[in-house]
């Protein structure tokens, strides 16, 4: 229980350091500031307004949605992955299409930590927009999301105990027990929709063999269970292994796919034979 307050204080105390964050490079750049992570899933928000009148025009169809219902469709997170963003490593300067919703001119700050994107800021900048001084300025504070968005992703990884006891509880009490554990863990995160993605029989039972949960879009949590055939009551021949991926909607199964088609390429490596 310990070690689920140590990762429940991550997610609570990240929050507000993420929003000062934002507030910061909102007032670096004089410009309205969100911050989402890779999911396009809304973190924080901030609305600058250098001479304090409401300005109807940073409330364009996409970033009212966001805001409104803290994420963006599938539709808008590919149209602005067409620009690049996913694979920059600096600011990439999006103009504004009125007919994708798109009003206001964007510049988008990929959130990085170790060379992974992490998550995304999003500026409201028409031209000619914040100097480049101001840009690497704002580009050091996204280093410090991206440091603090790695933290919660390996506050995520150290759910490892607590998937496993789910899994191979028995049922009643004790995998209720379980779920309630690892609902206490994973904080505000429970409440989204999650599915299992499961490859068997995975080449290894060695933690460090498995990729890394920051590294698959959508993750919140995985491990390796004792894998058999099924139906079958021999000893395990082997070991599975089981990723918790959360989803945007029961209709989109996306990341989870995603996830599956990561594993797979992973089980097929030099390490074992691939997967049944």
């Amino acid at each position: 229980m310990r070690e689920n307050a140590r990762v429940a204080d991550v997610f609570k105390a990240g929050r507000g350091d993420y929003q000062e964050l934002v507030d910061e490079i909102s007032a670096l750049l004089g410009a309205p500031a969100t911050l989402e992570n890779r999911d396009f899933e809304l973190i924080a928000f901030a609305a600058y307004d250098s001479d304090g009148e409401f300005d109807e025009a940073d409330l364009d169809p996409v970033r009212t949605r966001s805001i409104l219902t803290r994420r963006s469709t599938a539709a808008v997170r590919r149209w602005f992955e067409g620009f690049g963003i996913a694979r920059a490593t600096g600011p990439v300067r999006i103009p504004p299409t009125p007919e994708a919703g798109v009003y206001r001119g964007r510049i988008c700050l990929p959130v990085r930590h170790r060379s992974v994107v992490l998550g995304y800021v999003w500026l409201l900048a028409d031209e000619p927009g914040p100097s480049e001084a101001q840009l690497s300025a704002a580009m050091e504070v996204a280093a410090r999301i991206g440091d603090l968005l790695a933290d919660e992703a390996q506050a995520g990884a150290d759910l490892t105990r607590e998937l496993r006891a789910v899994l191979i509880a028995e049922r009643g009490w004790q995998q209720d027990m379980a779920v309630a554990e690892l609902r206490t863990a994973l904080g505000a995160r429970a409440e989204g929709l999650h599915t299992l993605v499961c490859v068997a029989p995975w080449p290894s039972a060695d933690p460090d063999d498995a990729p890394s949960v920051r590294t698959i879009p959508a993750a919140t949590a995985l491990c390796t269970v004792p894998w058999r055939d099924r139906g079958s009551r021999a000893p395990a021949a082997g070991q599975s292994l089981a990723l918790l991926v959360r989803l945007r909607s029961a209709d989109v199964l996306t990341p989870a796919l995603t996830a599956a088609a990561r594993l797979l390429r992973e089980a097929e490596g030099p390490r074992g034979a691939g997967p049944a």
